[in-house]
């Protein structure tokens, strides 16, 4: 009777293999390796190797030793030769001027299944997980140095602030920081700034920060998104300058992170009101005669054909004496609705006054715009507005007009058009 084997088929083997190769190369900040008993590569992975520029050295077969300084190599082969006897050891590790501290973990890679004489697994080399802990350590330096009552300052800010080292990590932040960005302290003190920035947003000040390390200019400032813990996308003014040595090399970076979402959504909203009809939410005259000047602009230069609408309710009047105002409100938005849900995405809709709407329909010719105009005429009086009394079934006067590279101008075309939608009022009977 065959038993089943303890370890996994090659296929499956190799199979998890590379998917743990590939985990490991999504690690952002860490470098990752296995090696044999010969202190030889394996698997080199992590994102950080990239930056550095190490692939070659790490590549299956070299020696670890021709990876690392000779300076951090000294003090982290003891731990590498620890593994092999089994051993789990840790070590903080700074490199030559103190430029990086590094935190290396060495554990032994041991064989399922493969024993050696008192019972325990074999050791067939090792795995390694190096970090750089440079911004968490300076910060301590920072946060442990007598500061005159710096610490309480920058901790009360109300502006969201923090120091950032040469590469872009944050040293220190404060409380106001944290809570706009929904970080604590300890997730963001080591990650790079640009990780917390809105990817379409990371460069858009290049520029400035080069001039500003090159000492053209003492700071910049410039308005960026960003994403929060959640997620969720905040604007935010980002101010930056930079501390220098006596000799006038960088040191860090202050960076202060100013939320302006409240005043985006309040200017969002502001335009809304100026370019947006209250009662139905539609374009108002204003915004929509802006949009038919822009079409006429790509109509005359490009040949591009629209379509141009415009819609009168049939006795709005006697709607409004008969059922009073507030039936009249309700009448308009049903229209509204109707309107929106019948037409496309790209169609603009737009309320001209009283009981007049506008649609203007990018890329059509004269036959499809016939058939929108056909649907609508059935659409429309399909709306039901309960009226208490009675229902209201409204009904309206539709013209409409071709916008092409004849058209002379906006007012032309709308004009064009309400000669239409009148000689489509005098031609049909009016009722509600």
């Amino acid at each position: 009777m065959s038993s089943q084997p303890d370890f996994l088929p090659d296929d499956e083997l190799s199979a998890a293999g590379l998917a743990a190769a590939a985990a490991m190369r999504e690690l952002p900040e860490a470098l990752i390796f296995v090696f044999d008993r010969n202190l030889r590569f394996l698997i080199a992975a992590g994102q950080a190797f990239e930056r550095l520029g190490a692939r070659a050295a790490c590549e299956e077969g070299q020696f670890l030793s021709g990876a690392f300084p000779e300076d951090v190599w000294s003090a982290a082969e003891p731990l590498f030769r620890s593994a092999l006897d089994g051993e789990t050891r840790s070590r903080e590790i700074w490199t030559a001027g103190e430029r990086h501290c590094l935190m290396v973990d060495v554990g032994p890679l041991r064989l399922t299944g493969a024993e050696v004489e008192d019972g325990a697994e074999a050791v067939a080399g090792g795995v390694a997980v190096v970090l750089d802990i440079t911004a968490r350590r300076r910060a301590d330096l920072i946060i442990s140095q007598p500061g005159g009552g710096f610490e309480e300052v920058f901790e009360s800010a109300p502006i969201g602030s923090g120091l950032l080292d040469r590469e872009g990590r944050w040293l220190l932040v404060n409380r106001a920081l944290c809570d706009i960005t929904g970080y604590t302290s300890d997730e963001l003190v080591g990650k790079r700034f640009d990780a917390i920035i809105h990817p379409d947003d990371v460069y858009i000040d290049r520029a400035e920060r080069e001039q500003l390390v090159a000492g053209v200019i003492p700071a910049l400032q410039v308005e960026k998104r960003y994403l929060d813990a959640a997620g969720e996308t905040v604007s935010a003014i980002v101010s930056m300058s930079l501390v220098r040595d006596r000799d006038g090399e960088p040191l860090h970076y202050i960076a202060q992170l100013q939320d302006i979402s409240e005043r985006r959504d309040l200017e969002e909203q502001t335009r809304q009101l100026a370019d947006h009809d209250t009662l139905t939410g539609l374009r108002n005259r204003r915004l929509f005669e802006h949009d038919l000047r822009l079409q006429v602009a790509r109509s005359r230069r490009y040949g591009e054909v629209a379509g141009l609408m415009v819609l009168d309710l049939d006795d709005f009047r006697q709607i409004n004496t008969t059922h009073g105002e507030r039936a009249g409100d309700e009448t308009l938005r049903a229209v509204s609705r109707a309107l929106t849900r019948r037409l496309r995405e790209t169609d603009l809709v737009a309320r001209l006054g009283s009981d007049e709407f506008a649609v203007l329909l990018p890329h059509i010719d004269g036959d499809g715009l016939a058939v929108v105009v056909d649907g609508l005429q059935r659409v429309i009086p399909a709306c039901t507005v309960d009226a208490g009394s009675g229902v209201i079934h409204p009904s309206a006067s539709i013209g409409y007009a071709l916008v092409d590279e004849h058209c002379d101008s906006a007012e032309e075309a709308l004009l064009e058009a309400h000669r239409a939608m009148r000689a489509v009022r005098r031609a049909r009977p009016h009722s509600f």
